[in-house]
């Protein structure tokens, strides 16, 4: 008897279950017939460019209202997002408020405290103006690097601030499409040698030129000078000012003093100067950043090279932790707050329907410390 109540029990339950599999079959039919929100995915800027036949950039412009684009160019951008339903979006705000009140940075590495005090500097900027802040980190990776970009337009931002990424194998043609539809996107301690265009930087050239002539002028003609890839507008500019200082003092320059590292970090700095005192014998090592000239006081003592008594380091930034070091770093100073303001002031320009801008460098001074001189 039991056995068979459990039997019918188990085929009513078939049943059930075949009922529910067709009642769920047909539900689905019926809201893809009538294109139901449950089954459709999110509608972004990029389906309303492709949709109106237009860039994003533009689309992104059009619906920020900006008076560079034609009223028909709006018109089509409304007429595309009505159809596609991109109200449901949160660019709904955006379509209301004509501009979302907010800003994208990007920004390639935050290990390095360079980055951190320069995106210190830029967010005080930004929310002095009441806008917010949104931050994309790259990892140097260009692909990354374009992906953001694209979501921080589909969220609706009014303008890109950007520090450009290391990487080889960039590819900037997102970048250059962005500029030639004259979206706000502008580049902040260096740029795209491809793109010279809206950014504000140091005079990175004038600061290494001055490092260079301190520590000839010194007494300290052999002078070792650690890069990262002369390929990137950052690297080459420090070395241009080193070869000056050279060819100023009548010294020859040898390629070979110049040593370039793959990674511009602390290992980077210790990595690239083993060996380096023991063959060249250097009066002194300069380094394009604070903290590789850091990991390249460590690789001296690890090998018993005194810093400054042997042989002087100079580093390029005057990071906040640069002065508390236990041998207190010489360096070129970057004036992060002026170079924050500034690049905020000329992204909010373009915003306001500014033209494309040169390049502004900001000033540089020298920081001597104890490591390029025993007697400080």
């Amino acid at each position: 008897m039991f056995v068979c109540f459990f039997v019918n029990l188990r085929r009513r339950i078939k049943k059930l279950d075949r009922w529910f599999l067709c009642v769920t079959i047909k539900l689905i039919e019926t809201v893809q017939k009538k294109g139901g929100d449950a089954v459709k995915r999110s509608v972004t800027i990029k389906d309303v460019a492709k949709h109106a036949g237009l860039s994003v950039g533009t689309v992104s412009m059009a619906l920020n209202n900006s008076d560079k684009i034609s009223e028909a160019t709006k018109k089509a951008v409304r007429k595309a997002v009505s159809e596609l339903g991109y109200r449901a979006n949160p660019f709904g705000r955006f379509l209301s408020t004509n501009t979302s009140r907010s800003i994208g940075c990007l920004v390639p590495d935050l290990t390095n405290p360079f980055y951190g005090q320069l995106l210190e500097s830029i967010q005080r900027e930004v929310e002095a103006r009441g806008i917010s802040l949104l931050i994309g980190l790259t990892n140097e990776n260009s692909a990354v690097e374009n992906k953001l970009i694209n979501q921080f337009i589909d969220q609706g931002v009014d303008g890109i601030m950007m520090i450009p990424s290391t990487d080889t194998k960039r590819d900037i043609s997102l970048i250059k499409k962005l500029l030639d539809d004259k979206f706000p996107l502008s580049f902040i301690s260096s740029y795209y040698p491809e793109l010279p265009v809206n950014t504000v930087m140091s005079d990175l050239k004038m600061g290494s030129y001055l490092m260079t002539k301190h520590l000839i002028s010194s007494g300290q003609k052999k002078i070792v000078l650690v890069s990262g890839n002369k390929e990137f507008v950052q690297f080459d500019e420090r070395i241009s000012g080193y070869k000056e200082a050279l060819k100023e003092a009548w010294l020859d320059f040898d390629p070979s003093w110049i040593i370039e590292s793959d990674v511009v970090t602390y290992q980077g700095g210790y990595n690239a100067v083993q060996g380096v005192y023991e063959e060249k014998e250097p009066d002194a090592i300069m380094a394009i950043n604070d903290v590789m000239a850091m990991g390249i006081i460590s690789q001296m003592r690890a090998h018993g090279v005194r810093v400054p008594e042997d042989v002087s380091v100079a580093g390029y930034d005057d990071l906040s932790i640069s002065a508390i070091q236990e041998t207190p770093l010489s360096t070129v100073k970057q004036n992060f707050s002026l170079m924050g303001r500034e690049a905020v002031n000329m992204l909010f320009r373009l915003i306001s329907g500014g033209e494309r801008e040169g390049i502004i460098r900001t000033s540089v001074e020298l920081v001597l410390r104890k490591s390029t001189d025993k007697n400080l």
